[in-house]
């Protein structure tokens, strides 16, 4: 079944652009199989895709990772969004037999987060602001979306290695990314023939992987929003993409990884 799109930036802070790097979320295995594309969705504990294998090898990862405009990036909030990462990528590789590129999937992580970065101070430059009010609405959207309340969701993530105080910091800074891409660009929308080609591409992608237990994907009238806000989630994933490469050219990076 489609999933709620919204992302939780940085299990979060850089996960969306990563994901953009690996390829737009409707063109490959996730689209095909209907599988969750956020940290925010990734917390069935029953989910392990590493635990037939051993996990990625993070002995060597410096502390920061890098500095963005005097701004570092600490380990541990590049661990967070790889191990996450890791973990899509793992299932993948479950189903298609390709092992996970750890290499690649480093320099993809880090890039993601020092474009959420670059995409964060260039919000505040702007003078955007998030409320109380609306961190907390999307606290409550994001618990919703995995069928949980609030405790259950912050439990769960706390099992992707995010206390409290985190999921409601990453909450912010993706709505302040939001915001300024907003502002940036406008609002994003898809159009009738779009969501109908998406939902077309989704059949034939579910009928060359044999469907799905239980009948297959639903009709297009059952599940309009759901194909809608996942191509307006890959619109803003790719604005996000297009903006932070911009942000970098004049920006002082310097990454140690």
């Amino acid at each position: 079944m489609l999933k709620n799109t919204r992302r939780l930036v940085a299990v979060a802070a850089g996960a969306v652009l990563v994901t953009a790097g690996c390829g737009a979320p409707g063109d490959g295995d996730d689209a095909a199989q209907g599988e969750p594309t956020a940290a925010t969705e990734q917390a069935d504990p029953q989910s392990d895709p590493a635990q037939d294998g051993a996990g990625p090898n993070l002995d060597d990862i410096p502390d920061p990772v890098a500095e963005v405009n005097g701004t570092e990036i600490s380990k541990d909030e590049f661990v967070t969004v790889f191990e996450g990462q890791y973990q899509q990528m793992a299932m993948q590789a479950q189903m298609t037999g390709q092992p996970v590129d750890e290499d690649q999937l480093r320099s993809q992580t880090l890039e993601g987060l020092v474009g959420s970065e670059l995409l964060r101070q260039e919000a505040l430059e702007r003078g955007l602001e998030v409320s109380d009010a609306e961190v907390d609405t999307a606290l409550a959207g994001f618990a919703e979306a995995n069928q949980a309340s609030e405790d259950e969701f912050f439990a769960a993530m706390g099992e992707q290695g995010m206390d409290r105080d985190d999921v409601m910091e990453q909450i912010e800074k993706q709505l302040l990314v939001e915001k300024l891409i907003v502002d940036e660009y406008g609002e994003f929308s898809a159009t009738d023939e779009e969501i109908e080609a998406a939902y077309q591409q989704l059949a034939q992608q579910q009928a060359m992987s044999g469907g799905q237990a239980g009948g297959g994907l639903p009709p297009l009238e059952q599940v309009r929003d759901e194909v809608e806000e996942q191509l307006v989630a890959e619109q803003q994933a790719q604005a996000m993409q297009t903006l932070s490469e911009e942000l970098r050219e004049g920006a002082d990076v310097t990454e140690h990884l």
